[in-house]
């Protein structure tokens, strides 16, 4: 059995064994469940929404109620009125309520407003995680399964490479070869092992990857099928791509929000030089058992007005440093744009270009097996060497991994490239889990 034929066949028993294996959906799952950045991000989404209620709460009224209980020990030794002459022992306990209800207070007011893109802008950073994770997930699991391919072709290479070893030896031991040509399949040997041992490291490393997503479990993946439809995006237009990702991206719409929560803050700090109005009420009553005590019940209510005439320059600072801010935030927007656009643009292109990589490597792989044949059938004769020989199959399997690697290259950058434009959902993972072998 030729070399190509026995990769296929090893291949095709491996996705045949892979009927209890996790698929692309069941990984994704695992890792909503267990990934530590998602629910962070999580978490920070929860704490963002409690700027609301803070907001709301500076325009409600504030209810304060105090009190307090004194012990005295009293010796009075001269006094105008001989009566309170002595000692004395006494208590005394009050008790206030008291009222602050904000009627003008400008920051407050634009500081509510702010709330809302603070808001927003968290629940983008949100949805850009949970497009982040599903990126991972599809990076991590056919990164696995790419790797776990180039292990095969490097684990028959070496075998192939080992039968050619063999026959150079006893070629050689009945004189038929010149030594060169054992060190050369030696050499082949030997640089196949290495390759052999650099896959199986590759396959634990890529399997940490997931691991890092999901967390332990079990080693076995569901493959990727023989047949994959080579289809282009949808539009074939990469402008339509890039221009309905700047509007929609999440990265954008959470730095447009960034950008606004502060300009707000600009309004925020000038608030500062305007006047403030709040209601103040309060009602205390103070009991006292001394000898010249009394017993006294005080109610108030009034408006206090405040109105900030200098305070040594130091909000006309804040509001320098809030539009500094804003002129930044500004330039990280722009940034973000650029970056989405550059991202979906080259995603796109690499979209197009591995379609046409997959159709060529698969054709290459046909040539090259057949080369390999034509060489081996030279060399029995006598009109071909075994480097020819040995090159011939090294440029087979080299064929062979590539052609590999682009299949799962589409796949993943046919992904990316709708995460990039943060249209990708749980139904493009379920239409790509249904190419894979279960």
């Amino acid at each position: 059995m030729k070399s190509i034929d026995r990769i296929l066949v090893v291949l095709s028993m491996l996705a045949a064994g892979a009927a209890q294996a996790q698929d692309l959906l069941s990984v994704y799952d695992l890792a909503l469940e267990n990934d530590p950045a998602l629910k962070e991000a999580a978490q920070q989404l929860a704490s963002a929404r409690e700027v609301m209620p803070q907001a709301k709460a500076r325009l409600l009224p504030n209810i304060f109620l105090s009190g307090d209980l004194t012990y005295v020990n009293r010796d009075t030794r001269r006094s105008s009125t001989r009566a309170n002459e002595g000692s004395e022992d006494f208590s005394t306990h009050s008790l206030a309520l008291r009222l602050q209800q904000p009627i003008y207070r400008r920051d407050y007011w634009m500081q509510l407003d702010q709330a809302e893109n603070q808001i927003a802008a968290a629940e983008a950073n949100f949805a850009n995680a949970e497009l982040d994770l599903m990126a991972r997930v599809i990076n991590a699991y056919f990164n696995i399964l790419s790797a776990q391919d180039d292990l095969t072709v490097s684990r028959a290479q070496t075998e192939a490479n080992q039968r050619q070893l063999e026959q150079a030896r006893q070629r050689f031991d009945v004189g038929l070869i010149a030594i060169t040509d054992v060190h050369e399949a030696q050499a082949a040997y030997d640089r196949s092992r290495a390759d052999q041992i650099a896959s199986e490291n590759e396959v634990d490393s890529t399997w940490e990857a997931l691991f890092q997503i999901i967390g332990p479990q079990p080693r076995d993946l569901a493959k990727l099928g023989e047949e994959l439809p080579l289809d282009s995006p949808d539009p074939v237009n990469i402008e339509s791509w890039a221009n309905s990702a700047i509007e929609q991206n999440y990265g954008v719409i959470a730095a447009m929000n960034a950008a606004e929560v502060a300009r707000k803050q600009i309004e925020v700090a000038r608030s500062g030089h305007y006047p403030s109005v709040s209601l103040e009420a309060s009602y205390g009553a103070s009991r006292s058992n001394a000898n010249s005590g009394s017993d006294l019940d005080d109610a108030q209510i009034g408006l206090q007005l405040t109105v900030p005439l200098y305070q040594g320059g130091g909000t006309t600072s804040q509001v320098r440093q809030a539009q500094f801010d804003y002129e930044a935030a500004r330039e990280v927007l722009d940034r973000e744009r650029r970056s989405v656009n550059n991202a979906v643009r080259n995603a796109y292109r690499a979209v197009i270009s591995t379609i046409s990589r997959v159709k060529a490597l698969r054709a290459t792989t046909v040539s090259s097996k057949s080369a390999l044949e034509s060489t081996q059938a030279g060399y029995e004769v006598g009109t071909r060497t075994l480097v020819d020989v040995l090159a011939a199959q090294t440029q087979m399997f080299s064929a062979t991994r590539d052609y590999l690697r682009s299949r799962y290259d589409y796949l993943i950058n046919g992904l990316l490239l709708k995460q990039r434009a943060s249209i990708l959902e749980r139904e493009d993972l379920s239409r790509v889990n249904g190419w894979l072998v279960k």
